[in-house]
């Protein structure tokens, strides 16, 4: 549950982000091209979900409009929030599927 906001507002065509501060430690790091997460970026009466492939300190670049919402304006200091959301479930849920197919064809 990670939180922090906006250092500085973003346009609906912005590819990357960056959090107050100090605050890009409290979420997770990415050590890989495979590795990602998903943020919430919440103005108060507009939402975005957004999956961050790549994290430097407090600055984050971003895939937009994600588990379908839509790229929209952000002002510093807007909510960015760690959240369960829908794509992150149906990623574990491809995953284990993955998994699971994949000892079925090992154990014959």
């Amino acid at each position: 549950n990670a939180f922090s906001t906006l250092a500085s507002g973003i346009n609906s065509s912005a590819t990357s982000i960056s959090v107050a501060s100090g605050h890009g430690s409290r979420f997770p790091s990415i050590s890989s091209s495979a590795d990602y997460f998903y943020l919430t970026l919440d103005s108060g009466s507009v939402a975005e979900i957004v999956k961050v492939t790549a994290r430097s300190g407090d600055s984050m670049t971003i895939a937009r409009g994600q588990d379908g919402t839509t790229a929209q304006s952000f002002s510093t200091n807007d909510s960015v929030q760690l959240k369960l959301t829908k794509a992150v479930l149906d990623d574990i849920k491809t995953e284990m599927t993955d998994m699971s197919t994949a000892m079925a064809i090992a154990l014959g």
